[in-house]
């Protein structure tokens, strides 16, 4: 497929969320910087192309979904096959890929002239160490249903990587944390590049705990509560997915900044055990990376609250990580610190830190781009 030669050729990234859409177009011959960003709320694909197509001659719209199982892994050509394979995976990760498919299906229906082509928040972790991929489980199950650790966020972290490459060598050897704190939160530690294990496992509900998500937890309590509660597999999936994590410890606050300024006990306990597997986590990656170069944070969270960013690194100095003192934070400066994008990248450690730790924000369509291009710029 060649261009032509008098009309610049776009491409549209969409990158679906649980709670809104973010796009971004970019010309195809510079893959550069976008030449339009935008966030919707309403899901309306029809609004955002009828709009975008008035501008842009669009060639291609790239579609991240979340989790492609054990056999999607690598940017694909969207056809009407491989769609219906895509529907069976809804139940892995019932919060987002419902979302990325009615989007998909929504294309093929009234924009069926556009190649459209989805990539899988997967990939990133598809060759994490057996070890990390691995669940003590029989192993006639594990091989008959392919369970395995997946790891998600693949394509923020993989931007956190990228920040990381372009401050430092890329050829150097660094041994880095990276942490997607938002509605989902996740860590990965990545050595030389590549990550070695990541919290999120074969669904985005194992790990850290979440907006809605309960993260880590007893199996068998949830087999417990089954039998008890009288619920049904489905009734338990909402319950972890959708009922659970600060929102269902603290009665139904979602929104982290809202969390943070509750006094009640419930909202309290919910935002230490929030930190307390954070913390918990990185010194178990710190063990596994055999020491520690960095730390990235990125997310809504992590972007708009660097109050709650340095105490989550706060008294970590045998780990290397040394805070900045020269500019402490203002005590009024809590969940509600102004969001201002052009204040990022911010690095929270001294110029004595034997650790270097930032706060960015991800580029995460770029990412995208950089799987896609790989298969099929020409």
């Amino acid at each position: 497929m060649t261009h032509q030669t008098n009309v610049k050729q776009h491409t549209l990234v969409l990158n679906p969320g649980s709670s809104n859409l973010k796009w971004a177009v970019y010309d195809e011959l510079k893959l550069g910087l976008p030449e339009a960003i935008g966030t919707d709320t309403d899901f309306d694909i029809g609004n955002i192309l009828t709009d975008l197509l008035s501008q842009y001659t669009l060639r291609r719209v790239v579609v991240r979904i979340v989790h492609g199982g054990q056999k999607y892994h690598h940017p694909l050509l969207v056809s009407e096959k491989n769609l219906h394979e895509f529907r069976a995976l809804n139940n892995l990760a019932p919060l987002h890929n419902p979302v990325a498919i009615k989007m998909i299906e929504s294309l093929l229906l009234g924009f069926s002239h556009f190649q459209i082509i989805a990539v899988f928040d997967t990939e990133f972790f598809w060759d994490l160490p057996r070890v990390a991929q691995a669940y003590g489980l029989p192993v006639a199950l594990s091989k008959k249903y392919n369970l395995r650790r997946y790891g998600f966020h693949g394509f923020a972290h993989a931007s956190m990587l990228d920040y990381w490459q372009k401050i430092h060598s890329k050829i150097a050897p660094h041994r880095i944390i990276t942490v997607q704190l938002g509605s989902g939160c996740s860590m990965a530690a990545i050595l030389n590049g590549k990550p070695i294990d990541t919290t999120m496992g074969f669904t985005p509900n194992e790990g850290l705990l979440m907006s809605t998500r309960s993260g880590d937890l007893d199996s068998c309590l949830l087999t417990w509560l089954q039998v008890r509660e009288g619920w049904s597999p489905e009734e338990a999936e909402h319950v972890l997915n959708q009922t659970s994590g600060w929102a269902g410890m603290s009665g139904g606050i979602h929104n982290m900044a809202e969390l943070l300024e509750d006094a009640t006990q419930e909202s309290q306990l919910a935002i230490e055990l929030f930190c307390h597997r954070i913390r918990k986590t990185l010194g178990a990656y710190i063990a596994l990376l055999g020491g520690l170069d960095g730390v990235v944070l990125s997310g809504g969270i992590s972007e708009n609250n660097e109050k709650m960013c340095r105490q989550l690194l706060a008294g970590m100095e045998h780990f290397g990580i040394r805070l900045y003192v020269d500019k402490p934070m203002d005590p009024s400066v809590n969940s509600l610190a102004i969001k201002d994008s052009s204040r990022l990248p911010a690095r929270l450690t001294s110029e004595e830190s034997q650790v270097e730790c930032w706060i960015i924000s991800v580029d995460e369509a770029s990412a995208m781009l950089r799987s896609v291009k790989k298969s099929y710029f020409h």
